[in-house]
């Protein structure tokens, strides 16, 4: 018998799993599942227990499961497998491969972009998405800085790769995840660079990471004024803005931005800032929070629901 709020449609479903339309259509096509069952009515509906099956994959990728065969388990071998990953999530993330990103440089160098692609691509499928952002994506960003530096890459080659990164992550995030279930995600994280900053690479990483966490990142864009910044953070209900600043900026323009946005942002908003600007390693407000590696976001996004979640008793 069909629940009264039993999904009726792959958007429905999708809005209640969290898990994109594009990959539950890729999973029905394929293997056939998740199928919809009918009311004597003829009403299409999916039923409770695929429901909860595929709730468990979406928390089973947001913990870096690669999603390709999960389909394939059911709801007990899920079950047991949430809890192991849950188990050894707080475990440090492997050191990256540097045999691994010396083969990224060499196939840029030699304008294997296709290759660098699928390379992505294909980690991503085996081992997760947080995975390759805090193994692959950005050791590898500081990589190919310093590949360029040297005269190894060429500015055309820093840039292709720029676009490949940020296209395998916007890719790979809009395939596993439902923007509709964002809506009412927290916390809502707007995502900017401070006025002249136009690398967002790092921005890029830190809303994979976040959409992961199952936040809700905006992303404003690069460079816009301090003003500016504020004022689209207040208009959207911002519960934190997370401001990315890289080595090339000035360090002490990064601690004058921080500074205005502490004095303009209201009381209960929170900076968040992070990149290489060797600013925030100088004294900035007690209400800027800064970052110095990724994988400080998942922990930090986890203390600030405990600190805004309601106490009784």
């Amino acid at each position: 018998m069909k629940l009264q709020r039993s999904p009726s449609d792959l958007f429905d479903l999708a809005g209640e799993t969290g898990l994109s339309t594009e990959l539950l259509r890729l999973w029905q096509a394929h293997v056939g599942f998740p199928l919809p069952e009918r009311t004597e009515q003829g009403e299409a509906y999916f039923p409770d227990w695929q429901v909860r099956r595929l709730k468990i994959i979406r928390r089973l990728i947001a913990l870096g499961e690669p999603p390709a065969r999960l389909h394939e388990l059911d709801e007990e071998e899920l079950a047991a497998l949430l809890d192991y990953r849950s188990r050894v999530h707080d475990a440090p993330p492997a050191a990256p491969a540097t045999t691994r990103i010396e083969d990224y440089i060499h196939m840029l160098a030699s304008n294997a972009f296709d290759d660098v692609e699928a390379a992505m691509q294909g980690h991503v499928i085996e081992q997760g998405l947080e995975d390759f952002v805090l193994t692959v994506a950005a050791p590898l960003g500081v990589a190919v800085g310093r590949a360029w530096e040297r005269g190894v890459l060429t500015i055309g080659q820093e840039h292709i790769f720029s676009d490949l990164l940020m296209r395998t992550l916007r890719a790979c995030s809009s395939t596993l995840f439902q923007p509709v279930r964002l809506v009412q995600a927290k916390p809502l994280v707007l995502l900017c660079t401070p006025p002249g900053e136009v690398h967002v690479l790092g921005l890029a990483m830190v809303e994979t990471l976040l959409l992961l966490q199952d936040c809700r990142p905006l992303h404003l864009g690069a460079g816009l004024p301090t003003d500016e910044i504020a004022r689209t953070a207040q208009g959207v209900g911002a519960d934190i803005v997370a401001i990315s600043v890289s080595a090339a900026y000035h360090p002490g323009r990064a601690v004058e931005v921080l500074a205005e946005l502490a004095a303009t942002l209201p009381g209960p908003m929170e900076i968040w800032a992070g990149g290489g600007s060797s600013g925030l390693c100088q004294p900035l407000p007690a209400r800027v929070r800064t970052f110095t590696a990724l994988d400080a976001i998942a922990p930090a996004v986890e203390a600030w629901r405990r600190s805004h979640t309601p106490h009784f008793g």
